[in-house]
């Protein structure tokens, strides 16, 4: 079928495990949503294995065709045939699967099935070589199979082409975005209660956003509430997430007395309304790939303290737009936090250039044309 331009409509069938609430999944959707916007140059269809989720039932919403319940367990074997039927049925020009073993082992049997000219995977996870050993051999095997990989940062590229001995050349770089029509500069400092997280009167709010998971290192951050403290009695901090690790980091504020001085939100769904309460945005991670919060904080204009670790220094240049400190630092972490906290004028600098930057590089328009431009090359 040839588009309006003559050209002929490139064919792309995305499958992920689900489409929850996620910074991947989120990514998939507004590629997914980008591109059937363009009707007439991609078709495009969403298979999630198991229920489509939140963000699924968005798509749907949106008119994307979407399939869900593929697998009625990781064992469904089954399942497998139901995905070479949709296959079959759909005959794609391109096959993307997310890197998620069970999602590349059954896209990866399915295919054999059904002639699929280009089979992609997309990869977020950073950390491959700590994968259980059947998951390593699906990814050795996929990844042989695999037409091109796509990844979202320099640093997760060089790490894939490394730790899975595969040429650089078969790895592309399409950089994650946010929005930046939702999370924008507001005009004044909004009080907390508005959004139910009420903060001390006259304090200088230090936030973070992310899953509260042993990666993210908030122990660091918590470890550097008192030095923070001792030189800024009215610093307060403020925790947007929820994980595994929440009563230990509770029990570690109490022991160190910064108790009172820290807000756990749990999880939250108005991030947009919750960041622009920040004074100072933070980011205290062990690992990290390409960070959407770190986007989100500049977007809203908030000065950034970060460790420098994975593709965050493709986002942050230290003293432009951001500070970046050491992993596993509390002393520099805490020494990053003071510098923004005394230096206001210099804050307010980097936090301009951030929005900036984010401006130029990491809208969501840039990346539904990167997908674009990425599928229309692969289809040739």
């Amino acid at each position: 079928m040839l588009s309006r331009n003559g050209n002929k409509m490139v064919n792309v069938v995305f499958v992920i495990s689900r489409l929850d609430i996620g910074g991947a999944e989120k990514v998939l959707s507004d590629a997914a949503i980008g591109l059937n916007r363009d009707a007439s140059e991609y078709k495009v269809t969403m298979v999630c294995l198991y229920k489509k989720g939140r963000l699924g039932e968005n798509l749907a919403l949106k008119g994307v065709n979407i399939y869900e319940n593929i697998m009625r367990n990781k064992f469904d074997v089954l399942g497998i045939f139901r995905l070479a039927r949709i296959l079959k049925l759909i005959r794609p020009d391109i096959l993307y699967m997310t890197a998620q073993p069970i999602t590349q082992a059954v896209c990866g049997i399915a295919s054999i099935f059904v002639n699929v000219p280009v089979k992609a995977i997309g990869f977020h996870s950073h950390n491959l070589s700590r994968r259980q050993f059947h998951k390593l051999l699906i990814d050795k095997l996929s990844l042989f199979s695999a037409s091109v990989i796509t990844c979202v940062s320099e640093s997760q590229r060089g790490h894939i082409a490394r730790n899975k001995n595969i040429s650089i050349n078969k790895i592309k770089v399409i950089y994650n975005v946010i929005d930046t029509n939702i999370f924008k500069p507001r005009p004044e400092k909004i009080a907390g209660d508005r959004y139910n997280c009420p903060l001390p009167d006259g304090s200088v709010v230090i936030g973070t956003v992310c899953s509260l998971r042993k990666e993210k290192g908030l122990d660091v951050l918590i470890k550097a509430m008192p030095e923070v403290l001792k030189n800024c009695p009215d610093a307060f901090f403020v925790i947007a997430g929820e994980g595994r690790e929440r009563d230990k980091l509770g029990k570690m504020a109490l022991e160190l007395k910064v108790g009172s001085r820290i807000k756990f939100l749990g999880e939250r769904q108005d991030i947009a309304n919750i960041i622009p309460l920040f004074d100072i945005a933070c980011s205290s991670s062990r690992t990290e790939n390409f960070p959407l919060s770190i986007l989100e904080y500049m977007a809203c204009g908030k000065p950034v303290a970060a460790t420098r670790t994975g593709g965050v220094p493709e986002m942050i240049r230290h003293g432009f737009n951001g500070i970046l400190v050491r992993t596993e630092s509390p002393g520099d972490l805490a020494k990053g936090i003071l510098y923004l906290i005394n230096n206001k004028e210099i804050g307010r600098r980097m936090a301009e250039n951030g929005r900036r930057f984010v401006e130029d590089n990491f809208t969501l328009d840039r990346m539904i044309q990167n997908y674009k431009d990425f599928f229309r090359g692969m289809k040739k």
